[in-house]
């Protein structure tokens, strides 16, 4: 029960206060650990295979240095004070989850888009996305908002609500390092690709649950918003494989099905053109109120997920 509650708490307090930010973020904490082994085990001479096995050092460094550590201190905690370690757990818990962040930076994409003002939708866009933003038209910036929602969707909500329910703040700390280091080291370009491999596997691994599962978030989501929650379930199914993440396809056609609109097509990242599968089908276009409606799915799916995951942290906590 003190596990549910933990998670309850953590997740009030990131939808209202928002990420804390700053030196006492914990995740930025972990950005600067993976920085400086980066910088001590990355070769000086381009050994491929060298590379490879480094980074995957960095891997277990990271993800068992730090979870066996809070392991321990998780023991330590809560057999000193249950008080003290409900506060450790609930400030990791509000560290870990970024949904009052996604909502307030998807909700500038679009207002600056309401209010007709494109560029400032492009630099308020570049916020959530890795691609190139400077010369997107309209629909472009609508599309990768909306991509970006259901994909931040389940890394930012659903996984770390996962894995909390499970294994508590030491759970989220585990994803939440993978995670991180997959979004610095996880390239597919020459200078990570063998360094940053086992960074990129270990976040297909960790996401490969909770990305299945938020399908039927947005389905829900979406039937309660009155949008097409029986349509986000069947496109999921049917076009999720096509993306090349193996897990980042399931929200985005979700997403699509369930605001009948098509993702996926022609980006550019650093100048250089990449495409990616069609997602969903062309029933609406994509305007500025579709992110509006994206937003209402993502702040409604994340609130039953909370509901779900409750439940199961409680029946968790009474089997250990």
């Amino acid at each position: 029960m003190l596990g549910a509650l933990n998670l309850l708490t953590g997740f009030l307090l990131d939808f209202f206060l928002g990420d804390p930010g700053g030196r006492w973020h914990v995740v930025v904490g972990i950005g600067k650990l993976i920085e400086g082994l980066e910088k001590a085990l990355f070769p000086q001479e381009r050994h491929f295979r060298r590379e490879f096995v480094l980074g995957f050092v960095v891997v277990v460094a990271m993800v068992g240095g730090l979870g066996v550590s809070y392991f321990f201190l998780r023991r330590f905690l809560r057999s000193y004070s249950l008080f003290l370690f409900s506060v450790v757990e609930v400030y990791l818990i509000f560290n870990f989850l970024s949904l009052r962040t996604l909502l307030r930076r998807g909700e500038e994409v679009r207002k600056a888009l309401d209010e007709g003002d494109l560029p400032r939708a492009r630099k308020s866009l570049k916020h959530l996305v890795g691609r190139d933003t400077e010369y997107l038209s309209e629909w472009e910036v609508v599309r990768g908002c909306v991509e970006s929602l259901a994909e931040s969707f389940n890394d930012g909500v659903m996984a770390p609500l996962f894995y909390i329910s499970l294994f508590g703040a030491l759970g989220g700390l585990i994803y939440k390092t993978t995670n991180t280091l997959d979004s610095m080291l996880g390239y597919r370009d020459f200078r990570y690709f063998f360094f940053g491999f086992a960074s990129a596997r270990f976040d297909d691994i960790l996401n490969f649950l909770p990305a299945r599962l938020s399908i039927l978030f947005i389905a829900c989501a979406a039937s309660v918003l009155g949008r097409w929650g029986r349509s986000a379930l069947s496109v999921a199914f049917r076009d999720a494989r096509k993306h090349e993440s193996p897990n980042a396809g399931w929200p985005e056609s979700a997403m699509a099905g369930a605001l009948g609109v098509r993702l996926g097509g022609v980006n550019y990242y650093g100048g250089k053109r990449e495409e990616t599968a069609f997602l969903g089908d062309f029933v609406l276009d994509l305007t500025p109120e579709r992110i509006g409606e994206a937003l209402s799915i993502v702040r409604l799916g994340s609130f039953l997920a909370l509901g779900f995951f409750t439940v199961i942290s409680i029946l968790v906590g009474r089997i250990w």
